[in-house]
């Protein structure tokens, strides 16, 4: 599989695991544990709540409208989509052909400092949980990373994609810990399976850890393949409630199970909604990401631990374009200009 590198004008030498924002003032303390166990069950609630409403609405007589209506909207737009740097075209066909680009990406300083901040948080986290993640508060604490996925270049790319003007969905950072997961929420991301957010998805997938076999990578089925096992499934739009995860391990041999390993700043750009892909139970080590996550403007389920508190995004106003603002959706979320 290709490997390109992609390097922003702004990128430079990279930090080391561990090595936070070096005049950065200490981060508030982790809520406690009662607090944030709220916190993660009501995200479990909302993501439930938002697959059963497009499970409902997918199943209804007016699916097929809407996904037409969503298709002429691609189709008007087309005219109007921007102009990509050669690197990104490349991106942009391999999704087109696979669904998944894996490049080496170099990200700017002070976002890497900002993104390994957040790992170092994570790391020092004594768990049994399977996965540890960043909090909307904590994401806020550096926003630095947060707005780096709102770069031109990657709405250029999100817009490219899905097709349409883009939302951002923000970010995440994440620990794959040896941990087993069932009985966890997140067992469900260690099963075959497709993200429900929208129709089309990009998200771009970060290690900030050297990973192999053994320590949680990304594994895939190719969009032709993943696409033929959701015909296979009934309607195009119904497949979502199947069981894939076993219908990917009693059709899919081994060997056409993709599974991207590399070293740290290794870059996958995927789109989660139409290409099958589980996150692979670690065995050995553990595995430390971020995740930056595009959809339409008019999605189907948004994660608010992914982007920033209202306050906060207020903040970064006057740092933003208006494309950048108007791709946080920040009408839709309740933070509207001169609030």
């Amino acid at each position: 599989m290709r490997h390109d590198t992609l390097t922003p004008a702004t990128a430079g030498a990279r930090g080391h695991v561990g090595a936070g924002p070096a005049d950065a003032a200490e981060p508030p303390p982790r809520p406690p544990a009662i607090r944030e166990l709220l916190s993660r069950g009501y995200s479990a609630v909302h993501r439930r709540k938002g697959f059963i409403q497009r499970s409902v609405w997918e199943a209804s007589p007016l699916a097929a409208w809407g996904d037409s209506r969503y298709e002429a909207r691609r189709s008007l737009h087309a005219g109007q989509l921007p102009r990509l740097s050669r690197a990104h075209r490349g991106v942009l066909g391999d999704l087109r052909e696979t669904g998944v680009a894996v490049r080496t990406l170099d990200l700017p300083p002070a976002v890497l400092d900002s993104a390994l901040s957040f790992i170092a948080r994570l790391r020092s986290q004594q768990t049994d949980a399977p996965c540890a993640k960043t909090t909307s508060h904590e994401l806020a604490w550096d926003p630095d990373l947060f707005v780096w996925g709102l770069s031109e270049e990657l709405l250029d790319l999100a817009e490219c994609h899905i097709g349409l003007p883009p939302r951002y969905l923000g970010v995440e950072v994440k620990r794959e810990i040896v941990n087993p997961a069932e009985g966890h929420g997140h067992a469900a991301v260690r099963r075959w399976h497709l993200d429900h957010e929208d129709r089309r998805i990009l998200k771009v997938i970060v290690y900030l850890s050297d990973v192999d076999s053994e320590s949680a990578p990304l594994e895939y089925i190719d969009l032709p393949t993943s696409e033929a096992i959701l015909r296979r499934r009934g309607r195009p739009r119904s497949y979502r409630a199947a069981r894939l995860d076993e219908a990917v391990r009693a059709e899919v041999p081994v060997a056409d199970r993709r599974q991207v390993t590399g070293p740290r700043m290794t870059a996958i750009y995927v789109d989660t909604g139409r290409v099958l892909h589980r996150v692979r139970p670690p065995t050995g080590s553990e595995r430390y990401s971020v995740t930056f996550a595009y959809s339409s403007r008019s999605p189907h389920l948004t994660y608010s631990q992914l982007t920033l508190p209202s306050a906060a995004l207020r903040k970064l106003r006057n740092r933003l374009s208006p494309r950048q603002w108007q791709a946080l959706c920040c009408n839709r979320i309740g933070v509207v200009d001169g609030d």
